[in-house]
């Protein structure tokens, strides 16, 4: 006769289902993850990659399906052998995900339309995402006796998810910062009171984590200056670009003088000064809408660039269309004879968007649109780049004339290879490397 006990087969179950300790676990934590589309998603995503070929195991906690911009479903390609774990959430875009009577994907909404949020919610909406990414995170360290723990943020709510599992578990945590949290009003802060607490939330996280990782050299310096930090525990790891992408062959079978705008329009990239400076290029030109076009590959946050091409009657010279998975961007990338970058006036200065080293991977000429924020100033010192200030139409069509009797006299300039570090595969052996670096620390 076989007796039932509950304590050996606790025991049983314990013995079977923790593995020994290893140093190469992982546990990535990240809100925005894929299927999620646009540039925020894939650092982790790339990290995740990478880490697995390094023969690392990963974990990922992220959130189940949300109301949002754009998706990408063939990013998770590359993962099949990490385990993602989708908790739960009670933020605004779980819940409209949830409350809508179809399940279909499209656009959550334009910039700025759930900003009275802040009022209540700090530092950010997500932060009701944190209980159920905590209890899944807590379960999964002590399950799998995972030593490392990274947060990516924003939002940066989700670096509390480090900060509270290094106490509880002693897990090692790194907080890394894709953007910036107070510097450059990326966040609002309502009143006095509210930026008052983000600053002591900030500043908690940037004194209390093992390492610190942030996506520009000057954001790296204005977080170890917050958070008093030791030298060498403040890491600059950018976003990159991923050799993959760029392996496949490409060619161009039209003698198109292809323009291209890869990236989400948005407050921070406004498209409007280069749709009035291409406009003067056509007709200084006379070109017809075979013999040249403007392409604009990537969300339209604002909603506006149907209504902004419009107005400048190039209808038939603009192709939008829209979000398109990433393999696609790339795509369109290698084929445009020429690529734009374009950054508002008075952005933040250390900002580096995703697409910089992307751009310098595909070796095409750019016509650089903007303040130099650092991400300009990396793209200036390793692509062909003609530089125009944003308010500077005439400026913008001039460099357009430029660039196009260098395509018509197949003189094009062309850059070279980019530099390793730029890669994603570079990037997390680098992480890696921080990971060993705090393990005894």
């Amino acid at each position: 006769m076989l007796a039932f006990c509950p304590g050996a087969l606790y025991l049983s179950f314990v013995n079977q289902s923790t593995p020994p300790q290893s140093t190469q676990r992982v546990l990535l934590v990240a809100y925005y993850f894929p299927p999620l589309g646009m540039g925020g998603t894939q650092r982790v995503a790339k990290w995740a990659k990478y880490f697995l070929r390094l023969g690392w195991e990963v974990t990922i906690i992220t959130v189940k399906p949300i109301a949002y911009y754009a998706f990408d479903d063939s990013l998770l390609d590359e993962l099949k052998s990490a385990r993602i774990i989708r908790t739960g959430s009670l933020d605004p875009a779980r819940l409209l995900y949830l409350f809508r009577r179809k399940k279909e994907r499209h656009a959550s909404g334009k910039e700025g339309s759930t900003s009275w949020l802040y009022w209540f919610l700090i530092p950010d909406a997500r932060i009701l995402w944190l209980p159920f990414a905590l209890w899944r995170a807590w379960r999964e360290i002590r399950r799998q006796k995972i030593p490392f723990i990274v947060t990516s943020g924003p939002p940066h709510s989700s670096h509390f998810i480090g900060w509270i599992l290094s106490r509880l578990t002693g897990v090692k945590w790194v907080s890394d910062f894709r953007d910036s949290w107070l510097q450059g009003n990326l966040l609002p802060t309502p009143t006095a009171l509210h930026r008052w607490l983000h600053r002591m939330m900030e500043k908690r996280i940037l004194t209390d984590a093992h390492a610190v990782t942030a996506t520009s050299q000057m954001l790296v310096e204005t977080l170890a200056g917050i958070g008093q930090r030791q030298t060498g525990t403040t890491h600059f790891l950018p976003n990159g670009y991923d050799a993959d992408d760029f392996a496949a062959p490409v060619s161009k079978t039209d003698d198109c003088f292809d323009v291209a705008y890869v990236g989400a329009i948005s407050s921070f990239a406004d498209p409007r000064t280069l749709l009035e400076g291409f406009r003067l290029f056509v007709e200084t030109v006379q070109l017809s809408p075979a013999e040249t076009r403007l392409h604009f590959i990537g969300a339209d946050v604002t909603g506006k660039l149907a209504t902004w091409v419009r107005e400048n009657g190039l209808d038939e010279y603009v192709n939008a269309g829209g979000y398109v998975p990433h393999h696609e961007a790339i795509k369109a990338m290698r084929q445009a004879d020429l690529l734009v970058y374009l950054v508002r006036p008075d952005s933040f200065h250390a900002l580096i968007p995703g697409k910089t080293f992307e751009y310098i991977a595909a070796g095409k000429p750019v016509l650089a649109i903007g303040d130099r924020i650092e991400g300009m100033q990396w793209l200036m010192q390793h692509a062909a780049v003609r530089h125009c200030d944003f308010h500077a139409i005439d400026a913008i069509h001039c460099a357009l004339l430029a660039f196009y009797d260098e395509f018509y006299k197949s003189e094009l300039p062309k850059t070279s290879s980019p530099a390793t570090e730029f890669s994603r595969e570079w990037q997390a052996k680098k992480l890696a490397e921080i990971l060993s670096s705090i393990l005894h620390s």
